[in-house]
């Protein structure tokens, strides 16, 4: 099952519209349908965000869509997600842009405080 149809189905289980969780996300209609016809890949935050709303776990929407979790903490394990595939090069674009801004933010936040000073 895909990321999209897991979000469909638990929007559904729930009885929400996408327009609400559109609402929820800050993002249009369009963006989220997108999301859940696999048109596009929410960001991970964003992921977060759907998955509180819907009561359900981070795990459940990634598991089996390009990445497996290990569970297992008592040997030192990272309880993290592995990469067993490339991420798809749009899924990147995204992360890259939005390091960008935030390095931006920095920058722009120190050069605030080195003003006060």
């Amino acid at each position: 099952m895909t990321l999209g149809e897991k979000l469909k189905k638990a929007r559904i289980n729930k009885n929400f519209t996408q327009e609400y969780l559109a609402e929820v996300l800050n993002v249009s209609q369009k963006t989220y349908s997108n999301f859940e016809n696999d048109k596009s890949k929410p960001a991970f935050a964003q992921v977060e965000d759907i998955a509180k709303h819907l009561d359900v776990s981070v795990l459940d929407f990634l598991s089996n869509d390009g990445m497996s979790f290990n569970y297992d903490n008592t040997h030192g394990g990272n309880n993290g997600f592995i990469y067993q595939n490339q991420l798809p090069e749009k899924l990147v674009e995204q992360y890259e842009e939005r390091i960008k801004e935030l390095k931006e933010q920095v920058d722009y936040w120190k050069s605030k405080s080195e003003d006060s000073n």
